[in-house]
């Protein structure tokens, strides 16, 4: 089972970055034929109402031609070093001695990654808030409950790793 989870994290993180190695180079052609008129093949700027998207031909990607590409290139760099993150947490149930100091970095790094989309939506809660004098539950208030839980539980999993390493320095010691 472990040996699964770490396999799936690795297919995450490839899949996750090789799709974020195509989408942000052609959404930046995409803002570029926008802004500066130029045409490129397998782009095609749309207009809906007010708004103008990009839409990429056969890949199926379309966003809003305004702050969100940027967004967007965030949200993809950010998850493509989540899951790097992921698999390198998930790899150490893998190695022979889970309570050593190197195991104990990457839980902690994987533990402090949780809470940046945390800090990034509450930043944005308030912001809307702000801005329209109620709370609404959209979609990235999902993302923020479940990195939330997540780093919730690996609080309480770092407590025992980091009294795991102990111990075995101890016994390290004595023997």
């Amino acid at each position: 089972m472990k040996k699964i989870a770490l396999l799936l994290s690795k297919y995450t993180f490839w899949g996750f970055t090789l799709f974020s190695i195509i989408a942000i180079p052609l959404s930046l052609l995409a803002f570029l034929e926008y802004y500066f008129n130029w045409d490129f093949p397998f782009i095609e700027i749309v207009k809906r109402d007010t708004l103008d998207f990009a839409k990429i031909n056969n890949i199926g990607i379309e966003f809003w031609l305004k702050y969100t590409v940027v967004s967007m290139w965030a949200t993809l760099i950010f998850y493509s070093i989540y899951f790097y993150t992921l698999k390198n947490f998930f790899g150490v149930f893998i190695s022979a001695r889970t309570f050593e100091e190197e195991s104990l970095k990457q839980f902690i790094k994987f533990y402090k990654l949780n809470f940046v989309p945390v800090f990034i939506g509450f930043i944005g809660i308030i912001i809307q808030f702000a801005s329209i004098n109620k709370f609404e539950f959209d979609e990235p208030h999902f993302f923020v409950i479940i990195h939330l839980i997540v780093a919730f539980f690996l609080y309480f999993y770092l407590d025992l790793i980091r009294k795991g390493n102990n111990i075995q320095q101890e016994n390290d010691l004595t023997i």
